[in-house]
């Protein structure tokens, strides 16, 4: 395989860097069958790092697609027990877990977007507490990429299918720092970069950031001590971790109750198998009160009625234009790729990571502090070279953050 010595250098990234496994660890390997090379490299490298057990799911898209076409909503609608047993099996041992994205952006294009929703939320809520333990990382997890041939074609659309794949892995593999000498110790070096620039970030403890270019005019309110997050985290057992293979992002959990404005995407946006695009979200204290989109509005429609918090702000997060996935000039199609290319927020469930002490809250607490709580969390776009970021001090202080789509 032409790849293989790559997909080897890929796979020890992932479990020595991402996952970090330790001995006696369970790892769940999640992925479609067109991964399978790499779910087999990963596999036995986590064994010999000195995994305990190590779970194996396998799954193909146009089986989900035939699902997902004959089944009634109603049926969708209903999670089989085995399923929630699963989830409190996952997180009950505290397992890490590997999410390979390989589907196409455009998978469900054909399928009513109600549908899709409903099936979503019924997900959503039977994982809803292993959901909750990944963001206050009890346990490993990290989210990575590996091309399937939709995917590629969507991408590449100009290539024979079979050289579209070589060319979206090559790129993928670029991504992680695989063609680098020394992957691993590229990323501590990259890490480090990235915990610098947040530092910086909380050092000034904004009270708020406000966003301008075309099409985009937002203010977004920050929790007073809420630190700014990158490079990785460090989980309950004080191991390094990352949750997103690539990363160029640093981030923070806004304060939902103060985001007013109107924001406007700038590359398209894949969720739940179908692409919205051309969109825009208008916000009064803290609420989408208006939204349009040229494609999609169906799909987005239906995201922000998922429940009251889908309305609202969970993330907020820096990117500059002069990245590296930016500066490939290839458009992914897939937000773990296109977030880490442009400037970054997100509807929906808010990380507690970065106020301290969050992550021990209830519910009351966290939405007292600030912190947004949703079944969902959907990151989209909205950097370019023509936007400009300003940090307001808490005692007025207007600190230039972004010029121009990159740090200022």
């Amino acid at each position: 395989m032409k790849h293989l010595e790559s997909l080897k250098k890929y796979a020890d990234v992932i479990v020595q860097t991402g996952l970090n496994v330790q001995p006696g660890d369970i790892v769940n390997i999640v992925g479609e069958v067109e991964a399978i090379e790499l779910m087999r490299l990963v596999n036995e490298k986590a064994y010999e790092r000195g995994a305990k057990k190590v779970l194996v799911d396998i799954h193909d898209s146009k089986i989900f697609v035939d699902k997902m076409k004959y089944e009634t909503a109603e049926s969708l609608s209903e999670v089989p027990e085995y399923h929630k047993l699963r989830n409190q099996y996952l997180e009950d041992e505290k397992v890490s877990m590997l999410y390979i994205k390989s589907d196409s952006p455009e998978l469900l294009k054909d399928i009513d977007a109600d549908k899709v929703m409903k099936r979503q939320i019924a997900l959503s809520e039977a994982s809803k507490s292993l959901g909750l333990s990944r963001m206050r990382y009890n346990q490993n997890w990290l989210i990575i990429g590996y091309p399937s041939e939709d995917w590629a074609k969507l991408v590449f659309p100009e290539l024979e299918t079979s050289e579209a794949v070589e060319q979206l892995l090559d790129a993928i593999l670029k991504t992680v720092r695989v063609d680098h000498e020394d992957p691993v110790a590229s990323w501590t070096e990259h890490a480090k970069f990235l915990k610098d620039r947040a530092k910086w970030l909380s050092d000034y403890n904004f009270e708020k950031l406000v966003y301008t270019a075309p099409g985009t005019n937002l203010e977004i309110g920050l929790i007073d001590g809420s630190q700014w997050a990158g490079g990785g985290h460090v989980n309950k057992d004080g191991f390094d971790i990352q949750v997103n293979m690539p990363t160029e992002e640093v981030f923070n959990s806004p304060n939902y109750r103060e985001v007013n404005g109107t924001v406007s995407n700038t590359l398209p946006l894949s969720v739940n198998g179908q692409i919205v695009d051309n969109f825009s979200l208008t916000f009064k204290d803290g609420v989408v009160v208006e939204y349009k989109a040229e494609k999609g509005y169906e799909t987005l429609k239906n995201l922000l009625e998922t429940d009251e918090g889908a309305k609202r702000l969970g993330e907020v997060a820096l990117v500059p234009v002069d990245s590296p996935i930016s500066n490939s000039g290839i458009l992914f199609y897939n937000t773990l790729f296109d977030e880490n290319a442009s400037c970054h927020i997100a509807i929906g469930k808010a990380y507690p990571g970065p106020v301290p002490g969050a992550s021990e809250m209830n519910e009351e607490q966290v939405d007292a502090v600030g912190l947004n709580q949703s079944l969902i969390h959907v990151d989209f776009m909205i950097g370019s070279k023509d936007l400009n970021i300003d940090g307001v001090t808490r005692d007025g202080q207007v600190i230039p953050v972004f010029r121009n789509g990159n740090w200022a």
